[in-house]
């Protein structure tokens, strides 16, 4: 044993090349699996534990008012557990706005960063969300000056916390990602309520505990019109994105590690069989010296055991590091007191998985080389048996062939599982660096679409009072009505039905290419396709705070990524005697207004700019695909190609001695390896194009539908860098030629 020992080592040491080619496939493949892994299950660790231990409620329920008689029926509803009710308000801070709950008894703990902890009996204090604090230096003790209603107001700073029911929150659904310079979250005492606020309304929001059936059918029936907003963990974008991202990267994790970790697998038993074919004499003489078969394929499955080992320990101790770079990329998204990163079962599947690969890649290489008569392998390889192929049976094709275009596609036929792996490896490169810049690609364009090309208008502005707003300004002219509403047929979920009135600046467009008019609803593709409704179809749809429902014929699918639901023109829901009283008013950028006649606006820039934060929070996620996927296939091919080479050595030294040239010999790899690499190229823009789609849906969610989007750049790319990898290896490889040892090589020619 310690002269195979020696051997194992001294085997390292001469073919390092290939040692530290499969130690980087195994180290690689560790770290994209683990590294995304511990990534999506540390994030979703971390969620659970918030949410559990702070009361995180599963329904929330705003109406225009609470009476108690909706307190007891609720209360009445099986499987209902607890109920907290509470009154919530929008105020000013500077330009800035603060939503403002107070709870006599809140459902939820909230999470106390500094300061005191909340007081439902505190008469004169606020407590501010951590986020809104830092972007607007805040500090525990201060005194924050509010506008409410017109009234002056001066709290003090109580405590800086955290809200399990906003962990993603925007402040106002006409924002995609969290916008804390711009719109925060508070809490007040019912008291402070009352005394600070002069408030004497009624309470007007409900958090509950505990799960039924149909529980939206429920509240509609205790509500009736005078429901506003209805969610659960699922709708409630504020809780819901959070549970969803830890979905999106754990299937970004698995969809990228199956095809990273197919091609590893390609990559790690290429090179592990090209050793050890180079090594037949090698195992010739082990067998002529009285090694069994068994022992010498113990011997080679040893190296795959330790290169396998050796990469999945190192991958396993970087792994953590890509954990955190993923995790660290969502902190400013979301609003958690702690990050960790974890690891599930699957993590150590993977890693002994890589280790069986590269320990039954060296047996079964070994095991076929160790079969024979010692002598016959101290003579050189077998023959290779020459068969007509079938394109050879097509003698005028056949004929006007060049002869170095025929023995390439010859050898390729003749040697089918080497030419499928180039191609398979060939193929996997295009469709991962498809993926890797179609996915950035697609996530821009749906930017540029929404706030470009869907919508042209320069602010939203808000109003309070739609007809004496309309009266006095006789200019404005589209209006935006936005409600919640309940369709029938739906996928269980309540959308937005938004109303247009005449103008220029709504311009989305159907999928046949037309625009929203009159006499009927548009329903956009996400909502289309989870409820499979279709044009023509009849839906019906009641919006929050009416009783009445309508019935509306499908005019066309709306190819829109944002705001999921349906659009109407004002027309149309006017003539169908809906209740309209918009409050939103869009405008272009000469359009004058008083700031006094105004209850809030957004520029189409801001919205802009923050839908691009929601993006490059994910482009560090796809800068580390497509770092990966690069060397991936850079090794995936300069290993094929020298895979290639090693088994037709003997062949290029026949040819040598024939009086076949050097630069003719490389021609003639060139040409196979373009065969190859063509047929991998052309099937890899097909899957690639599939895998970019299902790669994108991985992000879709009720509210918005991502779909892919890729033109001619996508492609030319991806297409220079693999046939660049491919030609650059080939080139590589066939300098080798001049340095074929010919006796060597021909050992054992007859």
């Amino acid at each position: 044993m310690k002269l195979l020992n020696r051997k194992l080592f001294r085997d390292i040491s001469h073919n390092w090349a290939q040692f530290m080619s499969v130690f980087l496939m195994a180290a690689l493949s560790i770290i994209v699996f683990v590294g995304l892994q511990g990534a999506w299950h540390g994030l979703q660790e971390s969620l659970n534990s918030y949410l559990t231990k702070n009361n995180l409620p599963n329904y929330w329920i705003q109406g225009s008012y609470i009476t108690k008689d909706d307190k007891s029926k609720l209360k009445d509803i099986s499987g209902i557990k607890k109920l907290s009710f509470g009154t919530r308000l929008q105020v000013k801070q500077d330009n800035h706005y603060l939503i403002i709950d107070s709870f006599q008894k809140p459902l939820i703990k909230l999470y106390r960063v500094k300061g005191e902890k909340y007081n439902s009996q505190s008469e004169n204090g606020i407590w501010i969300n951590k986020e809104y604090a830092r972007a607007h230096s805040l500090k525990v003790g201060d005194n924050l000056s509010l506008t409410y209603t017109n009234q002056n107001l001066h709290l003090k700073v109580r405590g800086i916390v955290q809200s399990p029911s906003r962990i993603y929150f925007t402040g106002t659904q006409e924002f995609i990602a969290p916008n804390y310079s711009n719109y925060g979250y508070a809490y007040v005492s019912p008291k402070a309520l009352r005394k600070v606020f002069n408030y004497k309304g009624p309470q007007n929001i409900v958090e509950i505990d505990g799960k039924h059936k149909n529980f939206r059918k429920e509240i509609e029936k205790i509500f009736g019109a005078r429901l506003l907003t209805y969610y659960n963990r699922h709708t409630l974008p504020d809780v819901s994105t959070a549970i969803e991202r830890v979905g999106e990267i754990k299937n970004l994790s698995y969809m990228f590690s199956f095809i990273f970790l197919l091609l590893a697998i390609l990559a790690m038993y290429t090179t592990i069989r090209r050793l050890i074919t180079s090594q037949t004499e090698e195992i010739a003489t082990l067998k002529a010296l009285g090694f069994s078969n068994f022992r010498i394929q113990i011997h080679y499955a040893s190296f795959g055991l330790l290169v396998g080992s050796l990469g999945t320990i190192v991958g396993a101790l970087v792994a953590p590091l890509i954990s955190w770079y993923v995790l660290s990329s969502q902190k400013n998204m979301f609003s958690l007191p702690s990050w960790q990163v974890s690891y599930s079962f699957s993590a150590w599947m993977v890693m002994i998985l890589v280790i069986l690969i590269c320990v039954f890649s060296a047996y079964l290489a070994a095991r076929s080389g160790s079969k024979g008569v010692p002598a016959l392998y101290l003579r050189g390889n077998e023959e290779t048996k020459a068969k007509k192929i079938w394109l050879e049976h097509w003698k005028n094709l056949w004929k006007h062939l060049p002869y170095s275009g025929r023995w390439a596609i010859r050898d390729a036929f003749i040697n089918r599982t080497r030419t499928l792996m180039g191609i398979i490896g060939v193929a996997g490169g295009m469709m991962l660096t498809i993926a890797g810049i179609g996915m950035p690609q697609s996530m821009t364009h749906l930017v540029d679409k929404a706030y470009n090309t869907d919508f042209s208008y320069n602010k939203r502005l808000y109003v309070n009072n739609y007809e004496s707003y309309s009266r006095t300004h006789p200019q404005a002219k589209q209006w935006v009505q936005i409600s919640q509403a309940h369709f029938s047929p739906d996928d269980g979920y309540n959308r937005l039905l938004i109303i247009v009135d005449k103008g220029d600046y709504v311009n989305m467009k159907t999928t046949n290419g037309m625009g929203i008019k009159n006499g009927g609803l548009y329903v956009t593709q996400g909502f289309a396709k989870r409820a499979n409704i279709k044009k023509g179809d009849n839906l019906k749809v009641r919006t929050f705070g009416s009783n009445k429902q309508y019935s509306f014929k499908v005019k066309g699918i709306i190819t829109t990524e944002t705001n999921q639901g349906a659009y109407i023109t004002a027309h149309t829901w006017q003539k169908a005697k809906g209740f309209y009283q918009p409050t939103t008013l869009l405008v272009g950028k000469n359009y004058k207004y008083h700031k006094q006649d105004i209850n809030s606006t957004i520029s189409i820039n801001e919205q802009k700019k923050n839908a691009y934060n929601f993006v490059n929070s994910l482009m560090s996620i796809f800068a580390l695909i497509i770092i990966f996927g690069a060397l991936l296939i850079i090794i995936v091919l300069y290993n094929l190609g020298s895979l290639s080479f090693v088994e037709k050595m003997r062949d290029y030294a026949t040819l040598r001695v024939l009086g076949i040239h050097k630069r003719e010999l490389r021609r003639l790899t060139l040409i196979e390896n373009l065969i190859t690499t063509f047929i991998g190229w052309l099937i890899g823009i097909p899957a690639g194009i599939w895998f970019l789609g299902q790669y994108v849906k991985t992000f879709s969610t009720i509210n918005l539908e991502y779909t892919r989007y890729y033109n001619w750049e996508t492609i030319v790319i991806a297409s220079l860098f693999v046939w660049i990898c491919s030609l650059s290896t080939t080139l590589f490889i066939s300098r080798r030629i001049k340095n074929i040892d010919m006796v060597q090589a021909l050992k054992g020619v007859e």
